[in-house]
């Protein structure tokens, strides 16, 4: 792990080398496999420089050799790249009342994982105990905490919005997990994870601009435009459950009207009204498999009320694709039809809309490509 000290700007032969290891390390994440005088080439360093870095590399166990480049008339060169079983991350989250933690490589793998009661009182102290006792009995112990959040994040790392997460608005999450675990620490977004997962390895793969709207306690949008999420001026961009149900907007609170209604909770709570009853846990299905005429109803109306969000997004922000994730996905084959349909007819460009495909992994392959941004925090300091 990388002490703030060695984050510094370059102060001698020490961190030169760390910056060195670096780029290397760096570039065969993004463009591994590769030759060591392709590496020279990429980074600029000179083949002595890169041999012997590589070879650090490979002796702490973060490289492998893979094969050969096909001969154009010398010796043929070997081909190595980033072992991505050698680097494991640790990926925190809430699910109801119980906090969960998955220990992955960097191919997705679930090597481990843990769950407890979550405590809103203390949720750095239930978070860091969640993520040690994965550090703990790790072959591969983690370098890097991801925590997903229901709520808002500021740029300094700081909690602005997280009803879900107890009493933590303006904890400084990121600065108060590192000084309890020791590890380098990224809090993000939990929606903005689930559209970074989904476009890499699901739905949206390929797709540079999307919306993704995700149901589930709460109502979320994350709009990636360019390949990047779009964070906006505060980083609440796609904070969609606050959009008003009608011309006249209402005050904001902890969460907004839109949210409180047409969440699975506001579902339920509107069938109770008309006398329908769903399980908890079980809403959407429910509603779907009902055929009482006031349930019929009811589910068209979630439907506007869905294809009411996607639409907005469609018109300020032209994704390409919108891609429904969490309670969304419950809908049937019918149902769907016919969100898709209702933002297809109504929204002023042509936009695909499908439905998310990871399910509950979406968040950890979001969350590795997240920290692969940074690849510096993802080895220790290997001896030259």
């Amino acid at each position: 792990m990388l002490s703030g000290s060695q984050r510094s700007a370059p102060t001698g032969r020490d961190e030169l080398r760390r910056i060195r290891v670096s780029a290397i390390f760096s570039t065969l994440l993004e463009a591994g496999p590769l030759a060591r005088t392709d590496l020279a080439h990429r980074t600029g360093y000179s083949p002595s420089t890169v041999t012997g870095i590589v070879q650090d590399l490979s002796d702490a166990g973060y490289l492998r050799v893979v094969g050969q480049q096909e001969s154009t008339g010398g010796r043929r060169r070997t081909l190595i790249e980033l072992n991505r079983s050698s680097v494991t991350i640790a990926v925190v989250g809430l699910r109801g009342t119980r906090i969960w933690c998955a220990l992955v490589d960097l191919d997705g793998n679930r090597l481990d994982a843990a769950e407890q009661d979550f405590d809103p009182a203390d949720p750095v102290g239930s978070a860091a105990t969640t993520v040690m006792s994965l550090h703990r009995r790790a072959v591969i112990p983690p370098v890097h905490v991801v925590v997903a959040l229901p709520g808002v994040v500021a740029s300094d790392g700081s909690v602005a919005l997280a009803p879900a997460f107890g009493p933590v608005a303006h904890l400084r999450l990121v600065d108060e997990l590192e000084a309890t675990t020791g590890l380098r620490t990224t809090v993000e977004n939990d929606v903005n994870l689930i559209a970074l997962g989904e476009r890499v390895d699901g739905a949206g793969n390929g797709v540079e601009d999307l919306v993704l709207i995700h149901v589930a306690e709460g109502i979320g949008a994350t709009i990636i435009a360019r390949g990047e999420v779009l964070d906006g001026s505060s980083r609440s961009a796609g904070e969609i459950g606050f959009l008003p149900q009608g011309l006249a907007a209402s005050p904001r609170g902890e969460r907004g009207d839109y949210e409180r209604r047409w969440t699975a909770a506001g579902i339920r709570e509107s069938g109770a009204l008309l006398g329908l009853s769903f399980p908890a846990g079980t809403v959407v299905e429910s509603l779907c498999s009902a055929d009482s005429p006031a349930a019929v109803r009811l589910l068209d109306d979630v439907i506007q009320a869905w294809a009411f969000a996607a639409i907005i997004c469609v018109c300020v922000v032209n994704p390409a694709r919108v891609i429904f994730s969490g309670d969304a996905v419950l809908l049937t084959g019918d149902a769907r039809e016919k969100l898709r349909g209702t933002v297809q007819r109504s929204a002023p460009s042509l936009t695909e809309v499908v439905f998310a495909e990871l399910g509950q992994a979406a968040i950890l392959h979001g969350a590795i490509a997240k920290v692969v941004k940074s690849p510096a925090t993802l080895f220790t300091e290997v001896a030259g």
